[in-house]
């Protein structure tokens, strides 16, 4: 956007129906009072230029002195005072004949310039009495020869008041009635504006005093520039106000000068174009902070998170703003917000490298994802924050399935491992599920998705199997019961529930026959043999992982997988899977030193492969639903599934030695059980 007062004629620019008065934009910021050279010095705007110089050198003086020549004799008071430098620069503009004119124009008239030691209105402002000030003017205001100057003297009232509040309002709280009297005073400026912009008597007068000036420099087409600008710079006031209150966080009010702008439009459609000139400072200040995360991110990798965060919190208020001003039409920045969240994206990529720190990965882009602006911007985070969230999951059922097992083998009483499962296994795995909380007659308060169907299942299968050893080898009715009843709360494979349902029927009729005959069953208690533990072998082909060209630099890496088969192999048992037809509870019976030992290794060697061959069958699944949606053009995306893969195979691996040897094991058991006649 052009600022030449012959900027029309350029090639390139924006036409303009009549040239700009850029003095009169330059002053209308939200510190247009702030910075009047008039209300600075306390001087009337028609002082000659030898009361200007008098009047500067004493106000020198008493800033030096450290005293506030405002506190009576000035007009609407600076609070704070100002400073020495702030003085010295109101001096130097009242001698420049433009600058001096247009702080002229946005300060208070005497009805006729040169006679403002005998105007009522201004000698009662002069004795900081505003008030008085007022009421002549609104009587003035209702005649027509001294209207347009009484009008113009109310319209800076209301708007002093209403930039001295907004002012204070962008740093600080302000109640809900002050807020509405700021907005009538908004109202009170605008009315009169508007009407003042249009105003014959009005333009008559700055040319008169353009005339009286008589300075070179400040010919009489100025008057017309000014008038031409007048609305522009009305509405970059509010611009700028909206711009400070958005970077402040405060949205609503924001807002609210958004449409003060577009309300008061004077019959020129120019919003589009202010908000063009008032945000192309801020996004120049944003595209400073692009290049300086950029350059985090070559120096230190590991920290280029805190450059991320930065830069995000620099881009959401002003993108805030743009989707105010433009809403979802396009706008002449929306190419910067997708370099800023590419840029957030590679400093979070190189972060998570180094660090592993998938939480801040994920959270932060997150709060990047409303920068995108492109599909290929939002799908590059998205693809992200699914690859994080994904390590996330992983590594907390990484920690839930250790939990597990460690409560599986722990040589603690059935009692003891049920308690400790309440204790810690319970809080896991609803925080992890997300589920509301527990109920020990109820379980779960709510339902997890389907993607903790397994964990659930393994949980299920470890609360199995504190129930069959609280029955089978401590008598422990009451645990294998609860043990029970908390594995069906937890079961979610039909196959599991209904072996659980199983179980608890056999519970309930061991424990009827143990009531009705525990003379009996103690009698014959050690007559009673284990069942023919049968173990079907396992095998497994390992995945196939998928190639990638190297050759190509990471930020175009393009992946062209083979495209392997489905994992092809028999799945082995679950935590959550049907147990072996020897996994039944019995009459406690006894049984030779060796075989009890041999058994209990069995089962726990049984548990133990389950809980592998359930990671690797629930890996397989993930690796198939990451190739279809693998990102080709990302190293990073490529890396971790080949990572996935390699870990797929190796557990394979394991899983197939473990199996044979386990093999093995139940042939001898169950050999010796043939040889013992049980």
């Amino acid at each position: 956007m052009s600022t030449s007062a012959h900027s029309e004629s350029e090639p390139g620019t924006r036409q303009r129906a009549s040239p700009e008065c850029v003095p009169l934009l330059e002053a209308a910021t939200k510190d247009l009072f702030r910075r009047n050279a008039f209300r600075i010095t306390g001087l009337p705007v028609d002082a000659t230029t030898r009361e200007v110089a008098r009047h500067a050198d004493k106000l020198k003086m008493l800033a030096e002195l450290g005293q506030d020549h405002h506190s009576h004799t000035a007009a609407y008071p600076m609070k704070p005072p100002p400073t020495l430098d702030e003085i010295r620069e109101a001096i130097q503009k009242l001698k420049d004949p433009e600058k001096r004119l247009v702080d002229e124009f946005f300060w208070f008239w005497p009805q006729e310039f040169g006679k403002s030691q005998s105007d009522p209105a201004m000698q009662a402002l002069a004795k900081g009495d505003p008030n008085t000030a007022v009421d002549i003017w609104a009587a003035r205001e209702k005649d027509g020869a001294l209207s347009a100057t009484a009008k113009h003297n109310l319209a800076l009232v209301y708007h002093v008041c209403a930039l001295d509040w907004e002012n204070y309002s962008v740093n600080n709280a302000v109640e809900e009635e002050r807020r509405k009297k700021i907005t009538n005073y908004w109202k009170g400026a605008f009315n009169r504006w508007e009407t003042l912009a249009a105003n014959e008597q009005l333009w008559e007068q700055v040319l008169a005093r353009i005339r009286q000036l008589n300075e070179p420099s400040l010919p009489t087409g100025f008057a017309r520039r000014m008038r031409a600008t007048l609305p522009e710079a009305l509405h970059k006031i509010n611009a700028e106000l909206a711009l400070a209150f958005a970077e402040s966080g405060k949205i609503d009010l924001a807002r609210v000068h958004i449409r003060f702008m577009r309300e008061m439009t004077q019959g020129l459609d120019n919003a589009e174009k202010v908000a063009e000139l008032v945000l192309t400072p801020a996004t120049n200040r944003l595209k400073q902070q692009i290049h300086l995360a950029r350059q985090a991110l070559q120096t230190d990798p590991a920290t280029a998170h805190e450059a991320a965060r930065t830069l995000i919190e620099h881009a959401t208020p002003l993108l805030e703003l743009f989707d105010l001003f433009f809403g979802e039409q396009e706008h002449f920045q929306k190419e910067l917000f997708d370099d800023v969240a590419n840029t957030v994206v590679n400093c979070l990529v190189a972060h998570q490298r180094k660090t592993g720190d998938n939480d801040t990965f994920v959270k932060l882009l997150q709060r990047a994802l409303p920068l995108a602006e492109s599909i290929e911007v939002r799908r590059r985070i998205e693809e992200n924050i699914r690859i994080g969230t994904g390590n996330l999951r992983g590594k907390e059922f990484d920690s839930i399935y250790s939990l597990l097992k460690s409560i599986q083998d722990s040589k603690d009483a059935p009692s003891a491992r049920l308690a400790r499962f309440t204790r810690e296994a319970i809080p896991a795995l609803a925080k992890a599920a997300g589920v509301s909380g527990f109920s020990e007659n109820h379980g779960y308060l709510s339902s997890a998705s389907t993607d903790f169907k397994e964990l659930f299942d393994s949980a299920a299968t470890v609360l199995r199997g504190i129930s069959l050893d609280a029955w089978n080898n401590h008598q422990d009715r009451v645990t294998a019961v609860a043990a029970n009843d908390l594995a069906i709360k937890h079961a979610s494979s039909p196959e599991t529930q209904q072996r659980l349902a199983e179980d608890k029927t056999t519970l309930q009729q061991v424990g009827a026959q143990m009531s009705a005959a525990a003379a009996a069953q103690r009698q014959n208690s050690n007559n009673t043999g284990l069942g023919c533990l049968v173990v079907v072998g396992i095998f497994i082909v390992l995945g196939i992982i998928g190639s990638c060209n190297s050759n190509t630099p990471s930020s175009t890496t393009t992946y062209t997988p083979s495209t392997p088969s489905a994992p092809s192999y028999t799945p082995p048992q679950t935590f959550g899977g049907s147990p072996p037809a020897g996994s039944v509870y019995r009459i406690p019976s006894s049984a030779s030193s060796t075989i009890n030992t041999e058994k209990a290794e069995i089962e726990s060697e049984r548990a133990t492969l389950e809980a592998l061959e359930s990671q690797i069958e629930a890996l397989g699944r993930e690796i198939d639903s990451d190739r279809t949606y693998l990102d080709r053009t990302s190293q990073y995306a490529i890396d971790q599934f080949n990572a996935k893969v390699a870990r797929y195979n190796a557990m394979a691996q394991r899983a197939k030695a473990a199996n044979a040897a386990f093999n093995q094991k139940v042939d001898s058991y169950n050999a010796k059980l043939h040889s013992y006649g049980r």
